[in-house]
C-alpha cells in the first residue's frame, strides 16, 4: 500500500487530496504509478502524464519519474493546470 498526496490544482481537478492504493506487482517506479493513476479518466491523464508543471516527492524527497517506489512509501504529487 502506498499513500498518495495531491497538491496544487490536482486537489480540485481530481477531486481528492489523498488516496491509498495497493501497488500492482509491475509498478516499481513513479512513472508506472502515474500510468496506473491516469487510467482513472481523461482529466487524470491530462494532469499526470506529460504535465511540465508536475513535481513529485517520494518520502518527502524530491524525485524524478524514474525514482523507485515500494510498499509503505508516501508519494506527493504537486501539479498545476497546463493552460
Amino acid at each position: 500500500m502506498v499513500k498518495i498526496l495531491f497538491f496544487g490544482d490536482l486537489v480540485d481537478t481530481l477531486g481528492m487530496a489523498s488516496d491509498e492504493i495497493e501497488l500492482p506487482p509491475d509498478v516499481t517506479d513513479v512513472e508506472r504509478l502515474l500510468f496506473v493513476l491516469a487510467r482513472r479518466g481523461e482529466m487524470w491523464k491530462k494532469m499526470l502524464l506529460g504535465n511540465p508543471k508536475l513535481s513529485i516527492t517520494v518520502n518527502k524527497q524530491f524525485a524524478e519519474k524514474s525514482a523507485p517506489i515500494k510498499d509503505g512509501d508516501e508519494i506527493a504529487l504537486v501539479g498545476f493546470s497546463v493552460v
